[in-house]
């Protein structure tokens, strides 16, 4: 039999109409809830949907009221037969099993209570009675007040004070809509009404799953001939993260290793005469030596030159607008010839750039399978909200954050700590900072000398 579905705002409701447009000869097999409109999803009402089926039996359609006029196309009781269903009282057991499991759904609090009733039911044999279609209203209404006492005392609501304000601290950090809903629906699914209704608890859950959010890519080890690639558009301090890249492990990571190591610098830059001047000039300063590779053939030579020489290889690649899909795609043929099994990729984004503008560059440069982000000009913007959000969003952590223009110094290894402080609104009874350095103190100073 063809399973049809009806949706209405309540059971009875849905049931009605049923009735009223098919007859009496259906058969309920599930009830599905959910909800319907809403600004943020989760705000939306509450919706019921009925599944059923039909039996054999064709059924004729009442006739229209007199007060509204006759579809041009009229249905033939064939019709109904092939497309609608109509209404049969399931047998007792079904019956029962049919409002309990629509209770439980309803409700965490009404599932742990009736629950046994379910796991009762479904060891009961086949019941020969039927359930008579008032005892079946009356059952459901029954469920219906319950889940609307248990919803009162929850008390989650568009209304609730509380949830306002959060929202209203999210929006103005600049997280995006999609993860403000994901936190609504947290706070609705995962907290109390005492939960709720302490702001310093809810605030303290809220900036909890923020850090859960921020992803953070650990430094890998350091094995002979790790490339490191910087790939990204124009204009975001790629060159200049680049030489800060260079600086770090010749002068930090060294120094925590106990060993000096070997890094070289190849651009690919070669059209930009100011870029490859500027880190000519700091691969200069550093004692670094610097190789230009115009082809795919000459970053091969390069790489195997400096593989079993260097200790890390860093890539700076041209700066490209996202919207030069022709340009960027014969940039992806030079890494065709880099060792995957030791290199790692860092797609360069701004702090300052809008979400939806870091969307299409994490597009349009996805065939470069970078593995993380390095931000820039961390320093340059008071919100990182949508930075947080496109992390959490593309499932991709943070390497690196640049904060200003001086190498080597404005670098640092990406935590959620540093993400976190800049985060305002926040009201905690000890200080919000304080809070953060408390419980999330994950930086890794750099030890430059």
């Amino acid at each position: 039999m063809e399973a049809l579905v009806e949706e209405a705002a309540t059971y009875e409701k849905c049931l009605e109409k049923i009735q009223e447009k098919y007859g009496p000869n259906v058969i309920i097999s599930r009830i599905e809830n959910g909800k319907a409109g809403g600004l943020r999803g989760w705000l939306g009402k509450n919706s019921v949907r009925l599944v059923f089926t039909i039996q054999n039996k064709p059924f004729v359609p009442k006739a229209a009221k007199e007060d509204k006029e006759e579809d041009s196309h009229q249905k033939t009781p064939d019709t109904y037969v092939k497309h609608t269903p109509s209404f049969v009282p399931p047998d007792e057991k079904t019956a029962r099993m049919v409002i309990l499991q629509h209770a439980a759904s309803q409700s965490g609090e009404i599932a742990k209570k009736i629950t046994p009733f379910i796991k009762r039911e479904e060891n009961q044999k086949e019941s020969d009675f039927l359930l008579q279609n008032d005892d079946l209203r009356r059952l459901t209404e029954t469920v219906k007040k319950l889940t609307e006492q248990i919803n009162e005392k929850r008390g989650f609501s568009s209304e609730h004070e509380n949830i306002k304000k959060i929202t209203q601290i999210l929006e103005e950090n600049d997280f995006t809509n999609g993860y403000i809903y994901s936190l609504c629906e947290k706070i609705n699914n995962e907290l109390s009404l005492n939960e709720l209704d302490d702001f310093e608890v809810l605030q303290k859950k809220v900036i909890g799953w923020i850090a859960d959010s921020i992803l953070i890519k650990q430094e890998s080890e350091i094995v002979k001939g790790k490339v490191i690639s910087l790939v990204g558009p124009t204009g975001i301090g790629k060159t200049t993260t680049l030489a800060k890249l260079a600086a770090y492990h010749v002068l930090a990571v060294s120094k925590k290793l106990g060993r000096f190591l070997e890094v070289r610098v190849i651009t690919l830059d070669q059209y930009r005469i100011g870029a490859s001047f500027q880190i000519q000039k700091y691969c200069e300063h550093m004692k670094i030596p610097l190789a230009i590779a115009d082809s795919p053939g000459d970053l091969n030579k390069y790489l195997s030159l400096y593989k079993n020489s260097a200790d890390v290889i860093c890539i700076d690649t041209t700066g490209r607008s996202p919207t030069d899909t022709e340009n960027i795609l014969k940039m992806q043929s030079y890494f065709e010839v880099i060792d995957k099994e030791n290199a790692e990729t860092h797609l360069i984004v701004s702090a300052v750039t809008k979400t939806a503008d870091i969307r299409e560059i994490m597009k349009q440069y996805g065939g470069f399978k970078y593995s993380s982000l390095i931000i820039t000009k961390l320093d340059e913007t008071s919100n990182t909200g949508s930075i947080i959000s496109i992390l959490s969003e593309y499932n991709i952590p943070a390497a690196y954050i640049t904060t200003g223009q001086k190498v080597p110094n404005d670098i640092e290894r990406a935590s959620k700590a540093v993400f976190l402080k800049k985060l305002k609104g926040f009201n905690l009874k000890n200080g919000y900072q304080n809070y953060i350095k408390e419980n999330f103190n994950d930086e890794i100073p750099i030890l430059w000398k």
